[in-house]
């Protein structure tokens, strides 16, 4: 590994220090979405419980009582659920917008990570390129086939390389996407369902008694 990276030249380095900011992302991606940010779905269904109890006190502890994002959009709207519809609606929108960004940061990252890592490697592959054909000025007509042969070769080190850590990036970006979406939508869910059944489903109660 190490002679294929040394004679890919200088590089292969520059490119092989993209794959590390690449990782660090990565794992940070997979913390934040597959525990941090993923929804609780049992948590609030116990604060949508307390909620259709009118037990709006024990709903705000339990948001209270946790770190999930969420957890402090749904508490704005317990706060603001006696406002009038347009003004908890806006506070729902300025906390969303807040947490939108958060979800898809470093992202974006991955895929521009992978663009460059692909052109670095066809810089590298070009400039190898050109160190083999002017190495062959003055070598006998004998050796000038391997020796270009064995330049082609090195200089396409850093394509390979470059494609190497695109492809992953591609593919981790796709999937982050996807799932930073599926997040949304599962908030946008709970967020609906709370609005829901302070509106309906309390004052039903409140008729009925």
């Amino acid at each position: 590994m190490l002679d294929f990276i040394r004679d890919g030249g200088p590089f292969m380095w520059v490119i092989l220090s993209t794959s590390f900011f690449a990782i660090a992302i990565m794992f940070e991606k997979i913390y934040s979405i597959f525990f941090y940010y993923k929804p609780k779905v049992t948590f609030f269904n116990d604060v949508l419980k307390h909620v259709r109890q009118k037990d709006l006190a024990a709903a705000k502890l339990l948001c209270s009582g946790t770190s999930h994002p969420l957890a402090k959009i749904i508490a704005v709207i317990l706060n603001n659920y006696n406002k009038q519809k347009e003004a908890m609606e806006s506070e729902i929108a300025k906390e969303v917008q807040k947490l939108v960004p958060k979800i898809q940061k470093h992202t974006s990252y991955l895929h521009m990570i992978g663009n460059v890592a692909t052109l670095l490697g066809l810089i590298g592959t070009i400039q190898g390129l050109i160190l083999s054909f002017s190495s062959l000025q003055g070598s006998g007509a004998a050796n000038k086939s391997e020796m270009l042969a064995s330049g082609i070769s090195t200089a396409m080190n850093t394509t390979a390389l470059g494609l190497v850590i695109a492809i992953p990036c591609i593919i981790a970006f796709t999937i982050f996407v996807n799932n930073e979406t599926d997040i949304m939508q599962k908030y946008n869910e709970i967020i609906t369902e709370t609005v829901h059944v302070l509106e309906f489903e309390t004052v039903e109660k409140e008729v009925i008694q």
